[in-house]
């Protein structure tokens, strides 16, 4: 049950909560602080598990919150990971109406192997084969195909070197100024990301594309080429059944997406999430190693269950969304007051052990002068365990409010003025 309570504003749990990650790999060396704030809470947080990648981050996917990091900051190519920034520009031409899952595409032999290089993964495109915009996405989320990837490029911009540029334009529109591409499919060890900054990226794009979630990343396999797809010179023998590269949407509770990667310039690549009674968390991973291309996979995959196992195991999204904010006063505006909303979801990341000790309250501004602008920050939801501040989620006005005419400004300086007096501006 959450409820208001005095304010009291106590950072500790906060800081500590955004910078969990193992002890040697923090970088100001609060690990062990936040352990000891739990434990004296009553939360005796284990320590994470190690993992073999290079570059790594554990975060709760509602709430942003970082559980575990290492070198998250490093910029490694993301492989075939470079494909969910595609698929997302893809549901976004497709909202838009520029785009049909419908559509039939006609495949291009620059789209195709051999003009792929030798080793790649592929949906087995054909020239002049005519496919569906459908089957395409589910080539480049399911089987990772980069002829799928390159056939969506060059349908959307004409070119890879086109859609790379819609790409960075779409990392920058998200505020991911060190996530940067040169083309589509992952292929090239140009593309650049942090882990930190993917992760937010996955975050975004599930909150933006939660249907992809069952429509691409968790079906476990496809069709494909089926026998509509015959062209002079080949006709698909039988039923040709392609499988997810995924490995955890087959044997871990509550996975459901997202992608998997590999070139050999940066090794195992994985964004992967799952979500269990209302959690879900997400795991990115980069430059994994291994001793052979199967040991590499089977070691990723072992990393990945143990972050999201120990996450499982020892934190919890606790939701708030019952909380309305009341709407603040607007003096001298056209509309006399405004809706407070949040960006994303009105919720928390605890320990399992403090979840019954978790209370939220608001904080507002008590008034505003217009004109008000839409997205400017009026206020924020408080998260405390024993009067300790552990989290907060900004709140921003829904509507901007441009300035009222002569009459609404002096009757609102009268107003205001009196309200002044009383303490209620």
């Amino acid at each position: 049950m959450y409820h208001l309570k005095n304010y009291r504003s106590v950072l500790l749990l906060f800081l500590a909560l955004a910078c969990i990650g193992a002890g040697a790999q923090t970088r100001d060396g609060t690990f062990q602080k936040t352990l000891d704030i739990f434990s004296a809470a009553g939360a005796a947080i284990p320590a994470p598990p190690q993992v073999n990648a290079r570059a790594a981050i554990l975060i709760d996917a509602s709430t942003g919150t970082v559980l575990y990091e290492k070198n998250a900051d490093l910029a490694l190519p993301p492989a075939s990971l470079a494909k969910l920034v595609l698929l997302h520009i893809a549901q976004n031409e497709i909202a838009a109406g520029r785009l049909s899952p419908d559509e039939i595409v006609e495949i291009d032999a620059r789209d195709c192997s051999p003009s792929i290089p030798y080793g790649s993964s592929l949906m087995y495109l054909r020239p002049g084969m005519k496919v569906s915009i459908r089957d395409l996405m589910l080539g480049a989320a399911v089987v990772s195909g980069n002829d799928a990837a390159y056939a969506l490029a060059r349908r959307m911009a004409g070119s890879n070197d086109a859609f790379a540029a819609l790409m960075n334009e779409a990392m920058l529109d998200m505020g991911l100024d060190r996530c940067t591409f040169v083309e589509p499919s992952g292929l090239s060890e140009k593309n650049l990301v942090t882990a930190r900054q993917f992760a937010r990226f996955c975050s975004e794009y599930i909150r933006q594309h939660p249907e992809a979630l069952d429509s691409l990343h968790s079906v476990k396999s496809i069709r494909f080429p089926r026998p509509e797809h015959a062209v002079p010179g080949y006709v698909p023998a039988g039923d040709i059944v392609q499988y997810n590269r995924n490995p955890l949407i087959f044997s871990y509770e509550g996975a459901d997406g997202l992608k998997t990667g590999y070139i050999i310039e940066v090794g195992f690549n994985i964004a992967a999430t799952a979500m269990r009674n209302g959690s879900r968390f997400l795991v990115v991973l980069l430059g994994g190693t291994g001793p052979s291309y199967a040991g590499g996979n089977a070691i990723r995959t072992r990393d990945t269950k143990a972050l999201l196992d120990w996450a499982f195991g020892n934190f919890v999204t606790v939701y708030t969304e019952h909380l309305q904010p009341k709407p603040v006063r607007v003096w001298g505006g056209k509309i006399t007051r405004v809706q407070a909303v949040p960006r994303g979801q009105l919720a928390a990341t605890v320990p399992i052990a403090l979840r019954d000790a978790v209370t939220a309250r608001t904080v507002m501004v008590k008034s505003l002068k217009a004109p008000v602008q839409e997205g400017q920050p009026i206020g924020k939801v408080v998260y405390e365990v024993a009067g300790k501040e552990i989290a907060s989620v900004d709140l921003y006005a829904q509507t901007t409010i441009p300035r009222g005419g002569f009459f609404r400004r002096l009757i609102d300086g009268i107003l205001r003025f009196f309200a002044y007096i009383l303490g209620q501006a």
